[in-house]
């Protein structure tokens, strides 16, 4: 017999996908509450759980081990309300139970993230119903340590389950609701306090740190845990992972360095630590050198044993995706779809064929033969979907001809069809085709709402333009203000109701500022600018220059005050803008002119600033050419991490835990 046992507080809205998964593998479900104002005790009941109450007392072993007191099976199971067992799983599950030379079982814990692959690690979550076996620790609670200690002839009372736990509790979403970041800090720190010297304490006191946004305090209390850690503990190399993430946040790029290498002589077999170390390579330029530690990573392959906390992908599609990158950066194509190519096998992301698709449209240079690899790479059964996907493929690298093409030969389907083909046409100035592409969509539906914004540009950019009234009043009103923008907009375009006020600050407003830009529409953009309020060339420059920034933005904003340039205005916003651009462009030379001659006209911070970041620019691109023909050099590493260090300390590293 089999008991489940959990504490709960507040799970309406996780216990039952938790439950659900768990019904079939155990013969008892033992809840127990402790301050639920919500419905979770009714859905335990639901499930047929003995419900029990316990009184909070900032102390997870001792709720924990209240909840085995009460459970009758002959093996425990426990599960966070979060948590869900690996689908299918009953038969394998149940035959844990009856294996007699075995005390636990290691399940492996998916944390899922944001955006994100899972981060994967072992737990002892089932055991033997023993009194002697007993969770301790007020957080993060464990009871290996009691199942060990119970056996010390038995060279393995715990083994690996083979079965996988899905945790939702590092989703952000999760974590805000749950208030855990306070939590978790209070109790850490009440136990250091307690335990000054308790490396796991002082590892997770740090974590709670970066929670609440404090790296310099979590940097000291993981400088700490190393200080006073046995290197035999399963957490060890996350304490490393945890303090090198927070180095670099903070610009101690030399101790990070010392770090990596520190934990690669515990760990060598560690593949996380190598991608951190190539991760941080790669932005310091030093390419040959991150080049190897990928490398490193795809030898020791995927950490699927337990043995390590490791994120998902660093023994396989994470060092290929980078390895494309950096052999794209040197001009070697070849290899760079090779990597590329190879980390898909493992990935199948949108976002990576996107990037295959752009290596292959310059390698190839021929349009038919990358359409064909494409297809063959993107193969579905729902041959409109495949056509989607290929055609959003095709969009995003801007082979839009192409794209035509390949929806024009879709089969009879949806109206998404219509719709991306249209977006193509938009794209090489075909408005009047566009108008009559999305006329296929069925009016009234959400889809066709959705096009109705793309449907208006079509007819303001048509040759001669055409007049949306009709079109915008015959429409429903769902788009709110933005119905009211365009249709404002089209009234003053076609010289109805001039004196009627656009507000430029509106979402509406901006976000059809954008869509002009991605279509390279300056001289509407001008107008409609003009239409809301920004009626002076400095106003609108200085109105494209706001955030979110993008190049073509930028590009349009460098254009007008070129102009404004060329007829003698001294705003000095104009050469920084144009400085901004080159500096962008990596033409460096140029910039340095027009940030000079903007601080001639007006000393502003902001000009200093970016004229500082030129020179460091000139300064590292020197530097990686000198590294290029002296590697080895240790003088031209040191001055490429003291360049480089406010550049990156910043940037998060995908490959931190």
């Amino acid at each position: 017999m089999i008991s489940l046992c959990m504490i709960i507080k507040n799970e309406e809205h996780n216990l039952p996908r938790c439950l659900s998964s768990a019904k079939d593998c155990v013969d008892e479900i033992i809840v127990v509450d402790t301050g639920s104002d919500d419905n979770s005790v009714e859905i335990a009941k639901q499930f047929g759980a003995k419900v029990f109450f316990y009184q909070w007392d900032d102390d997870f072993a001792a709720a924990r081990n209240f909840s085995i007191s009460k459970a009758t099976g002959d093996w425990v199971i426990y599960l966070d309300a979060d948590e869900e067992l690996e689908p299918d799983c009953a038969s394998r599950f149940r035959a844990l139970a009856e294996n007699p030379e075995v005390e636990g079982y290691y399940f492996h814990i998916n944390n899922l993230c944001d955006n994100d692959d899972a981060l994967r690690h072992i737990n002892v979550r089932m055991f033997r119903n023993k009194p002697q076996y007993r969770f301790d620790g007020q957080l993060h609670e464990q009871i290996l340590n009691a199942i060990q200690d119970s056996n010390p002839g038995h060279q393995s009372p715990v083994v690996d389950s083979g079965i996988t736990i899905l945790h939702y509790g590092y989703l952000y979403s999760e974590f805000l609701a749950k208030n855990k970041a306070q939590r978790n800090y209070r109790i850490n720190k009440r136990l250091v306090d307690q335990w000054p010297d308790n490396p796991f304490y002082l590892y997770t006191l740090g974590c709670s740190c970066i929670n609440l946004g404090n790296l310099t305090e979590a940097t000291d209390y993981f400088r700490k845990a190393l200080k006073y850690i046995d290197f035999r503990a399963t957490y060890a190399p996350s304490v490393f992972i945890s303090l090198i993430s927070c180095l670099i946040r903070t610009g101690e790029l030399d101790e990070a360095m010392e770090q990596i290498h520190r934990c690669q002589q515990q760990f060598p077999d560690y593949a996380d630590i190598y991608f951190v170390e190539g991760e941080l390579a790669a932005r310091l330029g030093l390419v040959e050198k991150a080049r190897v530690c990928f490398e490193k990573c795809l030898s020791l392959g995927e950490q699927v044993q337990g043995k390590f906390t490791t994120k998902t992908g660093v023994g396989s599609f994470r060092p290929m995706f980078e390895l494309a990158q950096l052999y794209q950066a040197q001009g070697d194509l070849e290899k760079a779809i090779h990597y590329q190519l190879q980390g898909i096998k493992y990935k199948d992301d949108i976002s990576q064929y996107v990037t295959l698709a752009r290596l292959l449209k310059t390698y190839l240079k021929d349009d038919v033969r990358l359409l064909s690899i494409l297809r063959e790479l993107c193969q579905q059964k729902d041959k409109v979907k495949e056509c989607l996907t290929l055609g959003q493929i095709l969009y995003d690298i801007g082979a839009y001809d192409l794209a035509i093409r390949l929806l024009d030969e879709a089969p009879a389907g949806p109206g998404e069809i219509a719709y991306l083909k249209a977006q193509c046409l938009l794209k090489i100035n075909g408005y009047r085709e566009a108008i009559e592409t999305l006329k296929q969509i069925k009016p009234g539906s959400q889809l066709y709402q959705n096009s109705l914004p793309s449907l208006v540009l079509a007819h303001w950019l048509a040759t001669p333009p055409l007049d949306a009234a009709g079109l915008l009043r015959s429409g429903n009103r769902q788009h709110g203000e933005a119905y009211e923008t365009f249709l404002c907009i089209n009234e003053h375009l076609f010289k109805r109701h001039p004196e009627t006020k656009i507000d430029a600050n509106s979402k509406a407003f901006k976000k059809l500022v954008d869509q002009l830009i991605s279509l390279n529409q300056a001289e509407l953009l001008v107008q409609i600018l003009t239409l809301g309020g920004l009626d002076t060339p400095y106003s609108k420059v200085w109105y494209l220059t706001q955030p979110p920034m993008n190049p073509t933005k930028l590009e349009l904003a460098a254009k007008l005050a070129l102009l404004e340039l060329k007829q003698g205005s001294r705003q000095p916003d104009y050469p920084y803008v144009l400085g901004w651009y080159f500096y962008d462009h990596d033409e460096l030379a140029s910039a340095q002119q027009m940030l000079l001659q903007a601080i001639k006209l007006n000393p502003a911070d902001r000009y200093k600033k970016l004229l500082k970041e030129t020179y460091r620019k000139q300064c590292l691109n020197m530097v990686k050419t000198a590294l290029q023909h002296y590697p080895d050099n240790p003088k031209f590493s040191r001055w490429l991490i003291d360049i480089q260090k406010d550049r990156i300390q910043y940037a998060g590293l995908k490959g931190v835990h």
